[in-house]
């Protein structure tokens, strides 16, 4: 399992965490992840934890107040 968190003040305001769930049968070479969101990103772990969790924080969508 792997998580994000943005914090600011050192309280959270929004959060991402996502599961390894094997190897994609779509992409070769990938893992699947499946998101907190329902989503799912597509992601060989020889590119690196910090590419995966820049591709899980662009799933959070952003509402205006």
């Amino acid at each position: 399992m792997i998580a994000v968190a943005i914090l600011i003040n050192g309280n959270p305001i929004m959060a991402r965490s996502a599961v390894n769930v094997g190897e994609s049968y779509s992409k070769k070479g990938a893992c699947e992840y499946d998101v907190d969101d329902g989503s799912v990103i597509l992601h060989k772990q020889a590119d690196g934890a910090v590419k995966l969790a820049i591709e899980m924080l662009k799933t959070i969508k952003e509402t205006k107040a």
